[in-house]
Order: structure tokens, then sequence, then C-alpha cells
């Protein structure tokens, strides 16, 4: 109702006083700040009728023009119009080429492909131009995007180089980034002293998911031998100041007695807890509960419905918890059913899921659910993702689904040859495959 009243209002000035005296009566700036103070308090719409006057006032000064293009788009993206955000950052852009956080903003969208297209090479470019601006949050973006190989070819050095300039600034998430710079899952040779110090600071500078980072590292064994009870202490300190995900792993240290005493319900009391706050790794433990009875009687329906609460939300655990879980029921139902989820899982993309639906593909006794081509697809692209011996070992089932032996026995051959420690026990199951191969028998299970 106000608004309506504001623009009667207006409508009535201008109808009695002539737009010329209203340019003297209006004041613009005023309605910009105005418009940031319902912005912060989340009144989206109404911050845009003080912004839209404002927008085609020849008193404001370019810069003070971008800026309020920004807020308005801002304002479009808190609501969810990615679109409508994206044009006005662009109009943003008209009037200031260097408003470092529209540059910034612009990068996310287009590297996301929130409202546009996916272009991660538009968005790195505009990350680059942000932080040459010196805008702190755009080093985070390029030397996350250098880190994990995001649009540029992975550079631990380059990621190092702008992960710093951005933490110079007190950016905790570039602390955060440059601590796992140092850790074993970007480097061959980690340095854990380094990472744990840089989580230190980034704690410092008022993130505590830092303590969850830090516990993970008792528990891995990364600053010594592992270190369980060490871990679980960080976790609940991590939980007690507010990172709801610390309370999955806590959970789970009381389910296995790893590092605290064993103790169901306190397990069933933190996954719930963690559960109420959306995290989705909780749907899957309280589904691993509920379908095994632990602390709880067994109750698959239960089970079933936490798995699937966890593959709504894209957990990659959930769905590979259904698949298994429709894999040990009998019949053709039930095969579908786990085809269905893998088909789900290996749209997110992680090789282990496309291996799993290709084996599925591949192998089942059930031959309406067997699909040769696109288990070559999808085992393929398991294998250009990992060439581990599992995954070839899938790829030559999907080669013997299509009929083309010499093809099977050839990369069963390479599955065998690539075992490692990690790959454990499979070496007289890929040896029993290749048997199957070379009597021209396709391997059914």
């Amino acid at each position: 109702m106000k608004q309506k009243r504001f623009f009667l209002h207006l409508w009535w000035v201008l109808a009695a006083l002539g737009s010329s005296t209203v340019a003297h009566a209006l004041d613009s700036r005023a309605n910009v700040e105005r418009a940031v103070e319902l912005i912060e308090a989340e009144r989206y719409s109404l911050a845009r009728s003080y912004l839209e006057p404002a927008l085609i006032d020849p008193r404001l000064s370019s810069g003070e023009r971008s800026r309020a293009y920004y807020l308005r788009g801002f304002s479009y993206l808190a609501q969810q119009m990615p679109v409508s955000a994206r044009k006005d950052y662009y109009r943003a852009l008209e009037f200031n080429p260097n408003n470092a956080v529209v540059l910034l903003e612009l990068g996310v969208l287009h590297s996301r492909g929130y409202g546009t297209e996916e272009d991660v090479q538009l968005g790195l470019s505009l990350f680059e131009q942000a932080a040459a601006l010196g805008y702190e949050r755009a080093h985070f973006h390029l030397g996350r995007a250098y880190l994990h190989g995001q649009g540029v070819g992975k550079n631990i050095e380059a990621a190092r180089t702008s992960l710093t300039a951005a933490a110079q600034q007190e950016h905790a998430y570039a602390m955060m980034a440059l601590a796992a710079s140092y850790r074993r899952q970007h480097v061959a040779e980690p340095q854990s002293d380094l990472a744990l110090a840089w989580y230190q600071k980034a704690h410092a500078a008022g993130e505590p998911g830092a303590l969850l980072s830090i516990g993970f590292m008792y528990g891995n064994g990364e600053l010594g031998e592992p270190d369980p009870v060490a871990a679980a202490d960080y976790y609940r300190q991590a939980l007690e100041q507010g990172v709801p995900v610390a309370a999955v792993h806590l959970a789970y240290a009381h389910l296995t007695g790893n590092g605290v005493e064993q103790d169901t319900d306190a397990a069933l009391s933190l996954y719930t807890q963690a559960a109420d706050a959306g995290v989705s790794a909780a749907f899957v433990g309280l589904g691993h509960m509920y379908e095994f009875g632990e602390g709880v009687a067994a109750d698959a329906q239960a089970a079933l419905a936490w798995y699937e609460k966890g593959a709504a939300a894209d957990d990659p655990d959930a769905l590979n918890r259904l698949v298994a879980f429709h894999l040990r029921r009998e019949g053709n139902e039930a095969r579908l059913e786990a085809l269905r989820w893998s088909r789900k899982a290996a749209k997110l993309g992680s090789a282990q899921a496309h291996n799993d639906y290709a084996w599925l593909l591949a192998t089942s006794k059930f031959e309406g659910l067997r699909n040769g081509t696109l288990a070559l697809d999808q085992a393929s692209k398991a294998v250009e993702l990992e060439p581990r011996a599992s995954f070839l070992d899938t790829l030559a089932a999907a080669y013997a689904e299509l009929g083309d032996f010499e093809l099977a026995i050839t990369t069963q051959r390479q599955a065998i040859a690539s075992i490692t420690d990690e790959d454990g026990e499979i070496r007289d199951d890929l040896e029993e495959r290749l048997q199957y191969y070379e009597r021209s028998e396709p391997w059914r299970e």
C-alpha cells in the first residue's frame, strides 16, 4: 500500500508542478540509499521501486548509475531472477566498465550457467578483470579456479598467488582454499603444517568451518598418526560454533565408537539435528540406521524414505545407497529402480557413478535392463575420468555385451595389469571374467 501511495503521490506532483520541479524535489541519491536499506531487510521489490526513478535521473554520475543498476540486479538475483540480474549487471558496466563487484558477479553467473549459457572461460576472464582492479573476492574466485582446474589448467602456484592476495585482505574463504592447496588432495608432497596454519588463520578471521577441516586432518592422519579423539573434539567445536555438517561427522564417530564412546542414541540425535538443518549427508546416516537397525528398529521403508530425500538433494552417497538397496531385492522391478537411480547418479558426473550405471547396463541378468551402447558410453566416461582397474573391468563388460570380445579381452587384460593395492582383492574376479570373454560369453550377475 505504501508503494502504491508513493507512486500516486509522484504522479500528482508530476501533473501539478511539472517534471523540472520534481527533478529538484526528488532526491535520487537518498532513494538509492533507502533501496540499500530495503535490500538488507530483504524487501527486494520495494527496493526496486526506489531504484527505478533514480536510474533515469540525469543528475546521477556514471558511477552512481552503475551502482544503482548493480543494486537492482542484486535484488533480482536474490529473488531467483538471474536473467534480469544479468541484464542489469551489463547495464551497470556500460556506465562503469571498472565496476569490480559487477565484473565478479557476472563471472559467477557465466561460470555456473545461471541465467545464461555456461561459459567457464568467460567467467574466468571476468574474474581476471575484477582481480586486476584489486577486488579480493575476485582473487578468491580466480585462485579457486586455478586450484581445481575450472576453465583453466590446474596450477597450484597460480592458485596460491591469487588466494594469498585475497587472504591478505582477510578473506576467510581464501584462507580455507589456501590451506587446502597444501593438502594431499591437491599436491603429491603435502605440507600439513602450512595447511593447519592457514586453517587456524581462517578460524581467527571468522570461519568456523576451519575447525571441521582441522578435524579431518587429525582423523585422516595428516598431522601424524590418526587421532580420532582430537578429530571428534574439533567436530564438536565446529558444531558448537554453528557448522551443521559437523553433526554428521560427530554422529558417525558415535555410531562407530571412533574417538568417542559408541552411543547410537547420540548418533541418532546428531543425525536428526543435521537433517533438520538440511544437511543431505544426515539423510544418508538416518537411512543407514533404519536400514540396518542400528539404535532403532529396522525399518526398510523409513530407510528408503531417507535415502530418497538425500537423492532429491543430489547427494551422491544417497543415490549409491538407493542403487545398492534395490539391487539387494529380487525381481525385475527392483532392478529397474536400481537402474533409475544409477541414471540419476551418473548425471552428477562422477567417475564412480558413470561406472556403476554402466555395470548395470552391461551385466544385468534381466535382458530388458541391458543396453550395451549406453553401457559403453558410460564406462568410457568413467575410464576417461579415472583409468582404474575396476572401471576398465566395466568397460570390458560393455564390449562383451556388444559382442566385441576381442576388445573385451584386451581391455580386461589392461584392467588386470592396472590393479594396485588400493583396488583390494579383485584380481580373481577380473580373471574369472576374462575367461568368460575368451569363451565369447558376456558376464551376467
